[in-house]
C-alpha cells in the first residue's frame, strides 16, 4: 500500500501565526514524511476562506517549493479545481511542475463543493449547476490533455475556442509555417513545455458519489473517494472498474489506480487521541457537512436514522484513522482486506494541534503502522481482491 500525507492548510499550522509560518510547518511536515518514508504529499486547492481556514489558493506553486526542499517524494494536488483555472494556463503550470521535479508529479482535478467559491472564477463553476459544471470540467480536462499530447491543438468547445478568432501572427525570420497556420492566420496553438512523464502525469480526480465515479471513469481519471467506509468503497471501487473494463476491453482490477482519503491521527491511547484530535477532526466534517452530504458515509442498503450526528461515535468505525497504533494498522487492515486498496491519502494534521503533535503523528504512523504494510523491499505487499461477483481480476501493475 503507497501512503501520503494530505493538506489544505486548513489543518497544518501547528499553531502558527501567520502565513509564513503555516508555510514552514508545513515544510517541516513534508521533509520529515519523505524521511519516514511516505510516497506522496497531495495539496488541495480553496479559496476566499471565510473563518482563515483552508486558504490554499495554488497547490501547484506550494507543490514547487516542496520539490526544491525533498528528492524523492512524489508532488500531487488532490485536487486542482479545473473549473476555477484557464485550461492552458492550467496544462502549462503543472507541465512546468513536472519538469522542475523531472517526474515526481500526480495530477489531481476537482469540480469544487462550496458554491461561494466557484462563481468568482467562471460563471459555470458554480457546483449548484451540476450539468454546467461537469460540462465546464469536462471540456477543460479535454483541453489539457490536447495541450499536452499533440504538438499543435485547436479547440472549439462550448466555453472555450482556441484560437482564439482571427489570430495571427508573423515574423520577417520565419515564413508561415502550415503545421499551425494558414499565411498569417493561426490555426492551431503550440503549448509548451510538454511533461516530462509521457504522455502525462497521472491523472486523478475527486469523487464521493456514485454519479461522480460513473464521470471519472468516462474522462479516465483515477479516483480518489472521500471518507467511505470500507464497503461503500469497495462498491464504487467496483462501479469504477466495471466501466474502465468496457472502455479499455480488458478486465480492470477494482484495485487498480484509485485511492482514498482517511483522517489520521496516531497516539500512544485512544483516551489520549480523543483529547487531543477530536475537537479539530470533528471540524473539517462539519464545515463540509451542507455541501457533501451524508450517505457518503453509508454502507450499500444502509439508511441513516434522521437526527444522526457527525460525531465521534459514529465517524470513528466508519472513516477515521485514529487512536493506539494496533488500532489503527486494524483499520488500514480492514481496506486491504476488503477493497485491496492500494493508496491511502492521510490528512495528517488537525486545527488546534500544535506542530510537535504533527510530527509525532507522522513518525509514529510511519513507524508502528506503515511497515506492517510493506513488503521487504520497501514496497507494498500485492493483493488481489475478488470481486462481490465472485470474479478475481489480475493483479495490476
Amino acid at each position: 500500500m503507497r501512503f501520503g500525507i494530505f493538506t489544505t492548510l486548513y489543518d497544518c499550522g501547528g499553531g502558527a501565526g501567520t502565513a509564513a509560518d503555516v508555510l514552514d510547518n508545513l515544510r517541516e511536515q513534508v521533509r520529515l514524511a519523505e524521511q519516514l518514508g511516505y510516497d506522496a504529499v497531495w495539496i488541495g486547492e480553496h479559496h476566499f476562506g471565510p473563518y482563515d481556514l483552508g486558504d490554499l489558493p495554488n497547490p501547484i506553486l506550494v507543490g514547487a517549493d516542496l520539490a526544491a526542499r525533498t528528492s524523492r517524494i512524489r508532488i500531487g494536488q488532490m485536487a486542482n479545481i479545473a473549473v476555477w483555472w484557464h485550461p492552458i494556463r492550467l496544462a502549462e503550470d503543472l507541465a512546468i511542475l513536472d519538469n522542475l521535479t523531472r517526474g515526481r508529479v500526480d495530477v489531481g482535478f476537482g469540480r469544487g463543493i462550496w458554491p461561494y467559491e466557484g462563481p468568482q472564477f467562471h460563471p459555470r463553476a458554480d457546483p449548484r449547476k451540476e450539468e454546467e459544471n461537469r460540462e465546464l470540467f469536462r471540456e477543460t480536462v479535454e483541453i489539457v490533455r490536447k495541450a499536452w499530447t499533440e504538438e499543435c491543438f485547436a479547440h472549439q468547445g462550448p466555453n472555450y475556442t482556441f484560437p482564439a478568432p482571427n489570430t495571427r501572427f508573423s515574423h520577417p525570420r520565419y515564413p508561415p509555417d502550415p503545421a499551425w497556420q494558414d499565411g498569417d492566420r493561426v490555426l492551431k496553438l503550440r503549448v509548451t513545455p510538454k511533461p516530462y512523464q509521457k504522455p502525462h502525469p497521472p491523472l486523478w480526480m475527486t469523487v464521493s458519489t456514485d454519479r461522480s465515479v460513473s464521470f471519472a471513469a468516462e474522462l479516465g481519471l483515477r479516483p480518489c473517494y472521500w471518507q467511505p467506509p470500507p464497503r461503500r468503497l469497495r462498491q464504487r471501487m467496483e462501479l469504477y472498474a466495471d466501466i474502465r473494463s468496457r472502455i479499455e476491453g480488458r478486465p480492470v482490477p477494482p484495485s487498480e489506480g484509485q485511492a482514498v482519503l482517511r483522517n489520521l491521527y496516531v497516539a500512544p491511547t485512544m483516551s489520549a487521541a480523543r483529547r487531543e484530535a477530536e475537537e479539530g477532526i470533528l471540524s473539517a466534517f462539519i464545515y463540509n457537512d451542507p455541501f457533501r452530504g451524508r450517505d457518503v458515509f453509508t454502507n450499500p442498503g444502509e439508511e441513516l436514522q434522521p437526527g444522526a450526528k457527525l460525531d465521534w461515535e459514529f465517524l470513528e468505525p466508519r472513516t477515521l484513522l485514529v487512536g493506539p497504533p494496533e488500532h489503527v494498522a486494524e483499520r488500514v487492515r480492514e481496506l486491504e482486506e476488503v477493497c485491496g486498496l492500494e493508496s491511502l491519502l492521510l490528512e495528517h494534521a488537525h486545527p488546534g494541534i500544535p506542530q510537535r503533535l504533527i510530527l509525532r503523528n507522522l513518525e509514529l504512523f510511519a513507524t508502528k503502522v506503515m511497515p506492517a504494510f510493506r513488503d521487504a523491499s520497501g514496497s507494498a505487499p500485492r493483493t488481489t481482491v475478488p470481486s462481490a461477483s465472485g470474479r478475481s481480476p489480475a493483479t495490476g501493475p
